[in-house]
């Protein structure tokens, strides 16, 4: 059977629906709902305000931080760019605007370069840049992966894993350019990242084992692949186990002076900054929520991280951290109307109980639809997040829909004629998802993060636990009622 979908002219008034701020109309040639949110074209005509108001905010999923060698200035990630910002005034300015994706910041100790990651042919690449912007450069041209680490501490060259021989190995890069060389020759410790220089005797840290690399969001492992801090001196042949704890000691980042600092789950099961004292380890925080990419400044005294998807500082001779205000100003944007053809990026879709609507999710947001697809509303969502999940409500004019919040997967409710407030059912702080409702659709199951099964009743919505295990290898399955709802 062959599809089709035509745009065609609406004047608001035109649909059935309130009238937002964008509306969507669609002939198609279809009889058959589940055949149609599989294989038809859909395209959207999207009607924008002629402005958009410039914004200058607190921002939040900010990454991978690092800071210029006097603690003044912060790189980071966000929306793909490398931005900059200064510690007193959190003002950020975007450094790059490619095409691909760039993270992994690294800035030269002399304070003049900043080398990264960047994407911009689909596979990772080694590129270096002037510190307050200018010409980029790419460095390498490797077909894998090939992801920034440290610097040399003469500013010459730059440290980088790849996957060029092994899992995960490391090589240096001339900021000139050439052949890439790998540090410990081939395959001497397998699967070596998290490389840096110690600068006051030579010595190489690293880490060794895929649950510092590849395996960073598992939790609790205890076993064989626990990392360590580690060295190895090239022009001495010593190698030094720093640290011994049978959990995660990774991601070592060290100033001029050699102080290192570190990231552990020691404490309490959760990351956190540790750093070596008299050659004892020492833990600097002691949060209830991991930290992430922590990196010391070249002249020491402050050292940047990652925790609940903000920027924090750690003052090391006050001995506390706080947090980075970090405002992202967007200019004026002149807007016109687009088409967007979302074939295949249909996520989910739900027939409401009287046969008569379809709502279905597409790259992150929620839409509302007629049975045969002639006029489909997109639902308003007002906070802009992620939507994964929907799903109808027995009252027919209802859904119950899962979206990301504060990074979270969580359940809400709204109106399907986009009237009223969202109501947000859930406040977990890890992923709910794979909501499977009974036949009467009086009550539906879902999974909550990796080790329970919840129960909300559709009415009330009241929530019960059902099973609380360890679940995590059911990421990909869905709980189910029995035929007879019980």
């Amino acid at each position: 059977m062959a599809y089709c979908a035509k745009r065609i002219p609406v004047k608001y008034g035109a649909l059935p629906f309130p009238q937002p701020e964008a509306h969507f109309l669609f002939i198609l040639a279809s009889s058959s709902p589940q055949l149609m949110m599989r294989n038809v074209y859909l395209f959207l005509s999207v009607l924008i305000p002629f402005f958009t108001v410039a914004q200058n905010k607190e921002a939040r999923f900010l990454s991978q931080p690092t800071l210029t060698p006097d603690g003044q200035t912060v790189i980071f990630s966000y929306e793909g760019d490398l931005w900059k910002a200064g510690i007193k005034d959190g003002q950020a300015t975007r450094l790059t605007g490619m095409q691909g994706y760039e993270s992994s910041a690294k800035v030269s100790p002399d304070g003049k370069w900043i080398a990264f990651t960047g994407r911009q042919f689909g596979n990772p690449d080694v590129y270096i840049m002037p510190l307050d912007g200018g010409e980029v450069r790419q460095l390498t041209w490797f077909s894998g992966t090939d992801d920034v680490s440290s610097w040399s501490w003469d500013s010459k060259n730059i440290y980088f894993t790849s996957n060029r021989l092994t899992r995960s190995s490391t090589y240096k890069v001339s900021i000139a350019g050439g052949t890439a060389t790998p540090v410990f020759g081939q395959n001497f410790f397998l699967n070596d990242h998290n490389v840096f220089e110690n600068p006051t005797n030579g010595e190489i840290f690293f880490n060794d084992t895929w649950e510092s690399s590849s395996q960073l969001s598992r939790k609790g492992y205890k076993g064989p692949y626990n990392p360590d801090i580690q060295s190895y001196n090239p022009t001495t042949k010593k190698y030094v186990k720093y640290t011994d704890w049978q959990g995660k000691d990774f991601g070592a980042t060290t100033d001029k002076a050699g102080h290192v600092y570190f990231m552990s789950d020691e404490a309490n099961g959760e990351y956190n900054l540790y750093t070596f004292q008299n050659g004892k380890k020492q833990a600097l925080t002691n949060y209830p929520k991991s930290i992430k990419s922590a990196s010391v400044n070249a002249a020491g005294g402050s050292v940047v991280f990652e925790k609940d998807y903000e920027l924090w500082l750690y003052n090391v001779a006050a001995r506390k951290a706080e947090k980075l205000h970090i405002s992202i100003f967007r200019n004026n944007v002149l807007m016109k109307e687009k088409d967007f053809n979302v074939r295949g990026a249909i996520s989910s879709f739900d027939i409401s109980p009287d046969g008569k609507k379809i709502a279905f999710t597409s790259r992150g947001d929620l839409f509302v639809s007629d049975i045969e697809g002639k006029f489909t509303q997109a639902i308003n969502n007002r906070n802009s997040e992620r939507i994964s999940e929907v799903k109808w409500l027995a009252d027919n004019r209802s859904l119950l829909f899962v979206q990301t919040v504060d990074g979270y997967r969580n359940l809400y409710t709204i109106a399907a004629d986009g009237k009223g407030e969202i109501k947000q059912l859930t406040t977990d702080k890890k992923n709910d998802r794979a909501l499977t409702f009974n036949h009467k659709r009086t009550k539906a199951v879902y999974l909550s993060g990796r080790d329970e099964i919840k129960m909300i009743d559709l009415k009330t919505f009241e929530i019960k636990p059902l099973v609380k295990d360890e679940i995590w290898g059911m990421q990909n399955s869905e709980p189910d009622f029995s035929p007879d709802d019980e």
